[in-house]
């Protein structure tokens, strides 16, 4: 018997929809609201999450992020069933992770297909594998709220992160200094010795040195950028034909002799429409370097670097 989290501040709600779904052969755990919602699916690992919008303490978008955002819970479908019907109402819980939208004047059999579909749909998605189900977790009130909290923080970085690097179309003039500003970006999050920008078409590498490190690192580096991008786009890339420009203002390259490079990370960027305009790449000299804290990063800057230098190459190839 598939089981079903339903969560409304509404005690006629809760029991309209409990007796729907019992009724279609659904066992049902009722919560009062967004705490109790995050609590009891961490508890049950159900099938699926009926949730009402405007609820107390923790609303139904932010329960949704939260459940989305966590591997344990982040494939059990949410379904937001509320009275709020507005297209920016969708949209946002579209966003927050909901599978289906659902408002308060639903038929009965309406619900019922909305639960089976997104059910199905995620068994579709995982082909025929059955669901993992963590063993049950057992969170307090305020576990939950921690949890907010950091989510709302990490949104929050995520949000300025973004903001910094398409911030750089207004305030930068030129390809040259675009790519000079997204490498300073990343080096406000993340250490690096070595960091690269090649565009594909151009067979240009714009390479920024942050700390001082040797010409062999320097070379590998380079190589193992050709390498990436290679793999990533399918087309043959060499360090021979590649113009690399060199970025290092305070002259740190050569300046450690023994340095090899240790730890290498790249990302393929991708432009308009999808189709990848090169990469973005950090090495460093010391070992694991780069955690998921650096790969986070990369992949928060990606999209909007991608963008940003693809416009300022179209830009620069029109004045020319």
């Amino acid at each position: 018997m598939p089981t079903v989290v339903i969560a409304d501040d509404s005690p006629t709600l809760r029991r309209i929809v409990s007796s729907v779904l019992t009724r279609d052969g659904f066992d049902v755990v009722q919560a009062e609201d967004g705490v109790e919602a995050v609590q009891a699916v961490l508890r049950t690992m159900p099938d699926a999450v009926v949730l009402d919008v405007q609820m107390p303490r923790v609303s139904g978008y932010v329960a949704a992020r939260l459940l989305k955002d966590d591997w344990q819970t982040a494939d059990i479908p949410v379904v937001l069933l509320t009275s709020l019907d507005a297209a920016s109402d969708r949209y946002w819980g579209a966003h927050a992770g909901a599978d289906r939208y659902l408002t308060k004047d639903f038929e009965a059999p309406q619900l019922v297909e909305a639960v089976r579909e997104t059910i199905a749909a995620g068994e579709a998605a995982r082909g025929g594998r059955p669901a993992l189900r963590p063993d049950p977790v057992e969170l307090s009130a305020d576990d939950v709220m921690s949890r907010v909290c950091d989510l709302l923080d990490r949104k929050l970085f995520e949000t300025q992160v973004a903001a910094d690097v398409t911030s750089l179309a207004a305030t930068t003039h030129g390809f040259e200094h675009t790519v000079a500003g997204i490498l300073d970006i990343l080096k406000r999050f993340v250490d690096y010795d070595l960091a690269s920008v090649l565009l594909l078409e151009e067979r240009t590498a714009y390479v920024g040195v942050a700390q001082g490190t040797s010409q062999q690192h320097y070379t590998e580096h380079v190589t193992a950028v050709a390498d990436a991008v290679t793999q990533a786009s399918g087309i043959e890339v060499t360090v021979n034909g590649l113009d690399v420009k060199l970025a290092d203002v305070d002259e740190l390259l050569g300046e450690d002799d023994e340095a090899r490079m240790s730890t290498f990370l790249s990302m393929p960027l991708k432009g308009h429409g999808g189709r990848i305009v090169g990469l973005l790449a950090l090495s460093s000299g010391s070992k694991n370097a780069f955690g998921e804290t650096a790969l986070a990063t990369l992949r928060l800057i990606d999209g909007p670097a991608a963008i940003v230098i693809d416009n300022a190459r179209l830009a620069q190839v029109r004045a020319t």
